[in-house]
């Protein structure tokens, strides 16, 4: 008869001298540790608690007392069915290079994690599914996964970054209280279109924060140039600006600096489609740097509850929709009316009703709709058809329709244009109009 094995393992802040199954005082551990635990627990098939406790700072000085360091990357293999539990510990990675943690293939697990910060160039997490594991797949589905902070202390480096090179990235849900980062606050990338699915999640950060950064930092890199698999994916976040933020050791606090506008400091940078964000952006930053929109961006809907700063539109087909939190109304800009037999094409990201003012000498007007955007490649995520069968053809987008009106025009009339929809007007006396923005 097989021995009875304990239902779950530890790691304790002084383990295994405090009673925990492991710990800082693990022999030859250089994890404090965690790398045994995990590879105990999966060997075991049983869930792991790490166990935390306060901590903070306070007075100038940090409290210790709950901090687990890390001197080599924590490596989390692939996994079904598992949960890692915890309290609010700390996660310290001390290695110049690397990750502090790497979660390879996971499917149907739970993730608990406390404060994990480092000071590498490299992803502080990087959630990469490499190795085929859960149901001999190669993949992170259907799992959950919970930070309290992610601090990124490298100008170079991220705090999230959600990898689909070697593996989709599928129905799984990603929450960190904060990401507190220098350079990069969340990342995904699909490898540059390369890579796989990256889809169907949902990312909520309430608390992004850019306060330490001096420039050239991004708060959200939603793809790469070619990105085209990270799509219909759900997120929430907020994002606050630089601040110049750093620690005075004479005075033992956190200095601001006053009236500080850092240069390319980005809240967030889109080149995805088809996705739904909802962003809020705080603090003073270039104009056009809350949000960017990036030229393979297209079909994403961004309901902004704050965006001071504004944004940049550069894409190649302009179908990103911003819903503003408050009414624009007339405050967005008018252009000037484009010349007789000239389209022009809503790239305000905002549905606008067009009144016209003057109608001019109109005979004929004619409307054209932004074209039909193809289901997404594979058309469902199941994974027997993602993994274990040649792509699906791709059919291209269709082809913009147009909508001609053989009539004038008359004083008061109006209509709408969604982003990326165009008009033309033939005339021989120049008509006016003037843009309302339709929340």
């Amino acid at each position: 008869m097989s021995s009875i094995r304990k239902p779950y393992v530890t790691v304790t802040l002084q383990g295994p001298d405090d009673g925990g199954d492991f710990g800082p005082h693990t022999p030859g551990t250089k994890t404090s540790g965690l790398q045994e635990a995990v590879h105990f627990a999966h060997e075991q098939c049983r869930d792991l608690h790490i166990w935390g406790g306060r901590g903070g700072l306070h007075g100038g000085e940090g409290l210790p007392d709950n901090v687990y360091t890390l001197d080599e990357p924590l490596y989390i293999p692939w996994s079904q069915d598992f949960t890692l539990n915890g309290g609010n510990y700390v996660l310290a990675y001390r290695g110049e290079t690397g990750s502090a943690i790497h979660i390879d293939s996971q499917m149907n697990c739970r993730y608990k994690c406390g404060l994990i910060s480092s000071s590498s160039p490299d992803p502080v997490v990087s959630i990469r599914p490499e190795t085929p594991g859960p149901d001999d797949f190669t993949v992170i589905t259907a799992s959950l996964f919970d930070f309290s902070a992610i601090v990124s202390q490298h100008p170079g480096g991220a705090s999230l970054v959600l990898d689909s090179s070697h593996g989709p990235i599928i129905n799984s849900t990603f929450f960190a209280e904060e990401t507190n980062s220098t350079g990069t606050g969340v990342y995904l990338t699909d490898a540059g279109g390369e890579g796989h699915p990256l889809s169907n999640n949902t990312l909520r950060i309430p608390y992004g924060n850019q306060y330490h950064a001096r420039g050239d930092c991004t708060g959200l890199r939603l793809g790469d140039t070619g990105t085209k698999k990270i799509l219909h994916n759900m997120f929430e976040m907020s994002y606050h600006a630089p601040r110049g933020a750093y620690f005075d050791p004479d005075k033992k606090a956190y200095i601001t600096m006053d009236d500080y506008v850092a240069k390319n400091a980005i809240g967030a940078d889109i080149f995805a489609q088809s996705n739904i964000l909802t962003l809020s952006f705080f603090g003073k930053r270039q104009p056009g740097e809350d949000l960017i929109f990036e030229a393979e961006a297209k079909d994403n809907t961004i309901h902004a509850l704050s965006l001071p700063n504004g944004i940049t539109n550069r894409a190649h087909i302009p179908t990103n929709k911003v819903v503003y939190n408050k009414a624009i109304g007339f405050a967005v800009d008018t252009p000037g009316f484009p010349s007789s037999d000239a389209w022009y094409v809503n790239t305000t990201s905002m549905t606008v009703q067009v009144l016209i003012t003057s109608p001019g000498n109109v005979t004929t007007w004619t409307l054209r709709d932004a074209g039909e955007t193809v289901a997404l490649k594979p058309y469902n995520l199941s994974l027997a058809d993602t993994l274990n069968y040649p792509p699906r053809l791709l059919m291209p987008d269709g082809q913009a329709q147009n909508q001609e009106i053989k009539s004038g025009l008359y004083p008061g009339q109006t209509f709408i244009l969604d982003p990326g929809e165009a008009v033309k007007f033939t005339y021989d006396d120049l008509p006016c109009w003037r843009w309302k923005a339709v929340r």
